[in-house]
């Protein structure tokens, strides 16, 4: 009796311990005709008329290619600083045309006064002063140009050449439409070492770190500096989706270029876990099915991509994994009728 009390709880803790994605398929025990263990392997064989009452179903393999992702996070801007630098922007620039005009003019006096002056047309005391006139207006304007390039480099420094310019120019569409509200500036931080030269131009970001429901972003330009925690490249996105908005957190999805990998595509369904172990089920041939551990699935979209332990053209089973999975590890405990 204290033996199969043992075996009863190491079969349920086993069973609880199993955090499996198939769908649950329940089967009599006689229904499995046998579970043989090859080389260590275990075997399951199920008959064919089984395995379509119980709604088993396989799926066979094709081959398929994916792209890395590198995955990071960053922010939707707040675009009032920007308002504030392109308010001193545009007044010191306004500055700047005024003074040179002033300049202009002055210069287009000092040339007419001369040439009068020559002719003993205006008094030298007249043309001197025009002179001082015109290196105010000249000293004026070297000081508007000094303010117009501080504020311009100071911007740069923070934001780059690109924004810079955007919040220079009076009218300009990408700008116009953050500051209405039909785009979201994105600050993305990569993880140290890598770059945006090998990664597509196209992110997709999500607020909720669900890479089935991203949005895409456009890339914008490179921010200067560097962030303070990942220690990172920080880069600018441009995103029109009307569910991010200012102030969001996003995890972003980047396609690294030039690394395209092959295997296949199982769909969620088919992966169990066990003990923090990842595997499947192949049908071996007609009756005959194995597990076989999966090192490092990749999760996607559509379930998960694996490299090198399913070939295309093999076919795995997509749902009763998790009965055969049970079936398998029960086949494992000794069957214990005495009380010894």
């Amino acid at each position: 009796m204290k033996k199969n009390i043992i075996s009863f709880l190491l079969v349920f803790s086993a069973l609880y311990s199993f955090n499996v994605t198939a769908s649950d398929i329940d089967f009599e025990e006689e229904e499995i005709k046998s579970v043989q263990f090859i080389d260590g392997q275990a075997i399951i064989t199920l008959d064919e008329e089984i395995q379509e009452n119980s709604g088993l179903m396989t799926l066979k393999l094709k081959p398929a290619t994916f792209q890395p992702e590198t995955i990071a996070y960053g922010s939707s801007v707040n675009i009032l600083p920007l308002l504030t630098i392109r308010k001193q922007l545009l007044a010191a620039k306004t500055k700047q045309i005024a003074a040179k005009a002033r300049l202009n003019q002055a210069e287009r006096n000092i040339t007419r006064l001369r040439q009068l002056h020559q002719g003993d047309a205006i008094s030298t005391r007249k043309l001197q002063h025009q002179q001082s006139q015109l290196q105010s207006d000249k000293a004026i304007y070297s000081e508007m140009s000094f303010q117009r390039a501080l504020i311009s480099n100071t911007s740069k420094l923070q934001w780059g050449a690109t924004i810079t310019d955007w919040l220079s120019t009076q009218d300009i569409t990408p700008l116009n439409d953050i500051i209405t509200g039909n785009a979201t500036l994105i600050k993305i931080a990569l993880p140290a070492g890598k770059y945006l030269s090998a990664i597509n131009d196209t992110i997709y970001i999500d607020q909720v770190g669900n890479r089935n429901t991203a949005k895409p972003a456009s890339y914008i330009a490179q921010l200067p500096q560097v962030n303070i925690l990942t220690q990172g490249t920080e880069y600018l996105f441009l995103t029109n989706s009307p569910s991010i908005k200012t102030g969001m957190n996003v995890s972003a999805w980047l396609t690294e270029k030039g690394n395209n990998l092959s295997g296949v595509i199982i769909p969620e369904s088919s992966l169990a876990w066990h003990l923090g172990q990842a595997l499947v089920f192949i049908k071996l041939d007609d009756e005959n099915f194995a597990h076989r551990t999966i090192n490092q699935p990749i999760k996607i979209a559509n379930g998960y991509f694996i490299t090198e332990q399913i070939k295309a053209d093999e076919e795995i089973v997509v749902i009763g994994t998790q009965m055969l999975l049970s079936h398998e590890f029960r086949s494992q405990i000794p069957d214990e009728d005495d009380d010894d």
